[in-house]
This record gives structure tokens, C-alpha cells and sequence, in this order.
């Protein structure tokens, strides 16, 4: 569909969103800013109008990411807001950007695509924002099904390997490998294994096209990596699902971590 348009503002909606009156109108006049790269709507829950599906994607230091300030007042986000990552259920991009950063990767499809795109927009130094002045209503719930977790664990990996800067990828090593034997234990308990070995060996399996979508990602930098570390969190805090157990022992290491990563970039 986008490599179709003609029109100056594509919006990307998932088929089970309802769309406010003004709020697409709304969203291209807010990427009249040049500085601006995304926009996403103020994402309210259908059943729940008055409460956030989303309020930004939080991006997490090992990849993960997820709906952030889920449940809160809507009325909480009351003006233009940067985020880390702009939901893909309802977000607006120039044609003309979306074309300079590449698109969607369709090797990524689904999942984590959107979070993707922000962050390739983050690093040509453009902000992602949410635009309180264009609502949509989004019939949202987080299923767990297998195969979906596991497309999301491969995906995260992808992102990882060909988003971060290398210093950044380095100083996170420890992170990224206890939080992979972290995820292969879980994977075990909670009966997606098999997903998670998949998701490795689609990485080994296309090593050669991970070197290049890397390179293809490092052609966009333009912002130091230090610029980036505010974009991410160190904390698992999620709200829509139930964490594991341990979860607040892991964030007590992370942390003071990830401080120490931040002055060393």
C-alpha cells in the first residue's frame, strides 16, 4: 500500500482501531514540523475509551518493548509528547521519510516493525511523538500464543543486532546474554522452546543479510550513540501481562548497570 500512495502522509492503522473525527487530519498537520519523523495517535482502549492502550512504545535495553502507561487517565497525555517508538497501530509518516528510512522491513513482518522504523528515525535525528489532539480507539488485547511470542523474541534479536551501534551492542553484552538465557529458560517452562531455537537459527541462517541491513541501518546515523541512551529503560515494567518471578531482582542489577553503560558512552 505505501509503495502505492501518492499521497505526502501515509497513516498505517491496524484493522481493529476506529478512527476519531479530525484525528488523520490532525496527524498530518503535526508532521508539517520537519523536525518530526513520526507521529502516532493518542491510542485509547475500545472498551475502555477513557483509558491509554498506549502511550508511546517503551523500548527496553535488551530489545523488548511494549505499550507503555497502558491503563492510565488518556486525559494524562495532554500535549505533543517524544517517545522511544510510535505504536503501528496507528501511526503517520511523510512518504517522503518512510522512503529515506527505509520502510518497513518486511523480513520483520510481524512485530516489532514500528519499533524499528522509530528508532531508524531516532538515529537520522528526527522525533517520534504522540499527538494528543488525534484519538484512536483500539479493540486491544495482548494474546500469548506461541508462535506470536516466539516471532517477537526473533524479531527483537533482529533489531538488536542491526539497530544498535556497535559500542552500545558491546556495553550490553552481559545484559543481552543473561537476558537471552533468561528468555530460553522461560521459553522452556511456558512451551514455545522450539520458537526460541527458531528465532536463533533464522539469525545464523541469514547471517549474510543481518551484515547488510546493519550497514543499511548505519547509513542513517546521524546522532551519537549517547544521543540514544535516553530512548531506552532499564526497568521491566510492563502492564498488560503478568511479569515472571525474579523480574524486580533483574531490574535491581539492570539498573545500576545501565548507568554505568550511559557514562561510557
Amino acid at each position: 500500500g505505501a509503495a502505492e500512495a501518492t499521497g505526502d502522509v501515509l497513516v498505517f492503522l491496524n484493522p481493529d482501531t476506529v478512527v476519531e473525527p479530525d484525528a488523520l487530519a490532525q496527524l498530518g498537520r503535526t508532521l508539517s514540523d520537519s523536525a518530526i519523523g513520526i507521529a502516532m495517535a493518542r491510542l485509547r482502549l475500545l472498551d475502555r475509551p477513557d483509558e491509554l492502550n498506549s502511550g508511546g512504545t517503551v523500548l527496553h535495553v535488551s530489545g523488548l518493548a511494549w505499550a507503555g502507561r497502558f491503563g492510565e487517565p488518556a486525559e494524562s497525555v495532554r500535549e505533543l509528547e517524544d517517545v522511544a517508538a510510535a505504536s503501528g497501530a496507528a501511526l503517520a509518516i511523510r512518504r517522503e521519510t518512510f522512503a529515506e528510512l527505509g520502510g518497513f522491513t518486511e523480513e520483520l513482518f510481524m512485530y516489532q516493525e514500528d519499533v524499528e522504523l522509530s528508532w531508524r528515525a531516532h538515529l537520522a535525528g528526527l522525533r517520534v511523538v504522540i499527538d494528543p489532539g488525534a484519538d484512536v480507539l483500539h479493540e486491544y488485547e495482548f494474546g500469548r500464543h506461541p508462535s506470536k511470542i516466539a516471532l517477537l523474541e526473533r524479531n527483537r534479536l533482529i533489531f538488536v543486532l542491526t539497530g544498535y551501534p556497535l559500542r552500545l551492542l558491546l556495553l550490553l553484552t552481559p545484559v543481552l546474554a543473561g537476558g537471552e538465557l533468561a528468555m530460553l529458560l522461560l521459553a522452556a517452562r511456558r512451551r514455545w522452546f522450539r520458537g526460541k531455537l527458531g528465532g536463533w537459527w533464522w539469525c545464523v541462517s541469514n547471517a549474510r543479510w543481518l551484515a547488510g541491513h546493519r550497514r543499511q541501518t548505519k547509513r542513517i546515523r546521524r546522532v551519537s550513540t549517547r544521543e540514544l541512551a535516553p530512548l531506552l529503560t532499564p526497568a521491566l515494567d510492563p502492564r498488560m501481562v503478568p511479569l515472571p518471578r525474579g523480574t524486580g531482582f533483574v531490574n535491581r542489577l539492570v539498573q545500576p548497570y545501565w548507568s554505568l553503560v550511559r557514562k561510557a558512552l
